[in-house]
């Protein structure tokens, strides 16, 4: 016989009368912990976890048991995710009476109403619709039908720079002057933050990274057991650290959602994470469970369903300055078709270290002028005459032309420097935004860096005289709405990390009405040169999105090598996205990949592939 008890919903008890061998051994294997006086404490995330290995044990062994009601309580109380086989889709006219009896006053798009009577009828969910196509709308009004009564609350845990969304679409949504309440700055202010009984509460994922603070969060999760918590850009709890610290917290939640347009980085281990954290105690003994395990608890919206004007792409040939045209002939060109490595030319460990070294190279020369100098020195001094390279040239009289005839613009660079660059030969017509302000453990530094974005964010939407932002998309590509105001999107770089370079064009082209549409486009600057890493990094985008996009609409997810959406340090290798296969098809010296005619026929196929995502 074993006893279960639970203790401030934060402990289990275990206690025997005749502790066995098979007893002692499985909960020494299974919780590292042996009994003392007929008793065993297991804290709960690590019991909820085991459960399925638990029940299984005591089946097997013929073991009975007998739980206390506040146990049976808190156990029934977690979503089961055995119960979604018999949920059933809520009926439009009681999602809407529901939510709008919780003050709930924007009526849902008819996409998002078919999403959400799925994700009504479940309390563990998932969103993978694409950006723009209105998650966080979804999300607010799942929060809604969840209530129990007016007090109950809701945390999201996001991005910094998804903050500004949250605020905007929270006054969109409610009734009122509903205001988010952002748990930043010291333990004490945190703590402060909460004591004030707020409803609506927003935290980064760092900031769950301090143990300190994570205990005031589990706390405030314990306390409220009717909280609502919805995990923004969910991908971003990949990783061993990340996923360890939200297993200390799901097994609490008894209401969750979790958002995201990019589910699946890599493969589909990369949705572990995930769904454990909205059913911690269904076992996944293999990865490609997840994809069967994911179909009947997440919904998505594609572009081609919110009914928007495809982009129009365009690629833009630039032909270098003379100096570097001449270098690159000599000790790129000349050495790579003689077989040598881009990691032995440029004097790096491995092809990573390669490829960032050589885009940056490619965008503005001056950026590598060391490298340079160490080539040739007298044609480095002749490309640091030639100034920020061919490219910032094109990129900047493009704008310049956009400008003049009144449109606002958007350029994207992988480097920082581009992005200071660009925006200091703009002059005061345009800000900038790049992740070069860091800081450890989410402290104020953090904070001020996200107010400065901001308000360089709302100057250029709101500001007729700024009239450009240059951004770099580890900073800026997720969770910034600019549809309204901007229409074309310039790129003077891209890397293989075809994640950024996706949401990084949603930004300009999301959900937006009929009446306001405005046609969107991108154009992306290339160097006209054999062996250029721009047309091979386009080569390679275009393989991996037509991969996304047979994700996107196949029910099954499937492998989606290549793509790596986690990327933190602006401009670092791991941002590349680079993989073996880009790699290998790197060194592939193929001329179609270099052919005008191969240009203009991936375009068509990006375009349709993007519209149908």
């Amino acid at each position: 016989m074993l006893k279960f008890s639970i203790f401030n919903n934060q402990t289990v008890k275990v206690s025997t009368s005749n502790e066995t061998p098979e007893i002692k051994s499985f909960f020494r294997n299974k919780f590292s912990k042996d009994f003392e006086n007929n008793e065993l404490l297991i804290d709960v995330s690590s019991f909820m976890i085991a459960t399925s290995n638990l029940n299984q044990f005591l089946s097997r062994e013929g073991i009975e048991i007998e739980t206390t009601q506040e146990f049976r309580d808190f156990i029934n109380s977690r979503p089961k995710y055995k119960d979604i086989e018999s949920a059933c889709d809520i009926p439009e006219e009681l999602v809407l009476k529901k939510i709008q009896s919780e003050n709930f006053i924007r009526t849902p798009t008819n996409d998002q109403m078919k999403n959400l009577q799925k994700l009504c009828s479940m309390r563990a969910g998932a969103s993978f619709s694409v950006p723009g196509a209105g998650k966080t709308t979804e999300a607010l009004a799942f929060f809604a039908f969840h209530k129990k009564n007016k007090n109950s609350k809701l945390l999201v845990i996001s991005p910094i720079n998804a903050f500004i969304s949250w605020d905007d679409e929270i006054k969109e949504c409610f009734r009122g002057e509903p205001r988010m309440e952002r748990l930043r700055g010291t333990i004490k202010s945190i703590q402060d933050q909460i004591d004030k009984d707020v409803q609506f509460m927003i935290l980064n994922y760092d900031g769950l990274r301090n143990p300190q603070k994570f205990e005031i969060i589990k706390n405030l999760i314990i306390r409220n057991p009717d909280i609502t918590v919805i995990l923004d850009e969910s991908h971003k709890i990949k990783g061993d650290q990340i996923s360890k610290i939200f297993e200390g917290i799901s097994p609490y939640i008894n209401t969750k959602l979790i958002l995201t347009g990019t589910p699946m980085p890599q493969a589909p281990r990369d949705l572990v994470s995930q769904f454990n954290f909205l059913y911690p105690e269904e076992n996944i003994y293999y990865d490609h469970e997840l994809l069967d395990k994911f179909e009947p608890i997440y919904v998505r919206t594609t572009k081609k369903d919110l009914g928007l004007m495809p982009i129009k792409y365009d690629l833009i040939p630039v032909n270098p300055h003379p100096a570097f045209a001449e270098l690159y002939e000599e000790y790129f060109v000349k050495k790579l078709n003689e077989g040598i490595s881009l990691e032995k030319i440029l004097s790096v460990r491995s092809f990573k270290a390669a490829v960032l070294k050589f885009l940056k190279l490619l965008s503005n020369p001056k950026l590598c002028m060391e490298d340079l100098i160490t080539m040739d020195a007298s044609l480095a001094v002749k490309i640091d005459d030639e100034g920020d390279g061919a490219k910032i040239d094109a990129v900047l009289k493009r704008a310049n032309e956009l400008i003049e005839k009144g449109e606002k613009v958007l350029i994207w660079s992988s480097f920082v420097r581009n992005v200071e660059i660009i925006s200091d030969r703009l002059g005061d017509t345009a800000v900038f935004i790049h992740g070069g302000v860091k800081a450890k453990d989410n402290n104020d530094d953090v904070f001020k860096d996200l107010d400065s974005r901001e308000s360089k964010i709302n100057r250029f939407k709101n500001d007729p005289s700024c009239m450009a932002l240059v951004a770099n998309p580890a900073a800026a590509a997720e969770s910034i709405s600019l549809h309204k105001q901007c229409n074309y999107a310039l790129y003077l770089d891209r890397s293989y990390n075809a994640g950024q370079f996706l949401q990084s064009q949603d930004r300009i082209h999301r959900l937006i009405s009929k009446k306001y549409e405005q046609q969107k486009y991108i154009e992306i600057f290339y160097l006209d040169l054999p062996w250029c890493l721009d047309w091979k990094i386009h080569y390679r985008l275009n393989e991996k999105i037509e991969n996304m996009a047979s994700f996107l609409n196949d029910k099954s997810l499937q492998t989606l090598q290549g793509f790596d959406y986690d990327s933190v340090a602006a401009s670092s290798e791991d941002e590349m996205g680079t993989d073996a296969t880009d790699e290998e098809m790197f060194y592939q010296q193929d001329e179609k990949q270099n052919s005008k005619n191969y240009f203009s026929q991936s375009i068509k196929s990006l375009t349709k592939t993007l519209f149908n995502r």
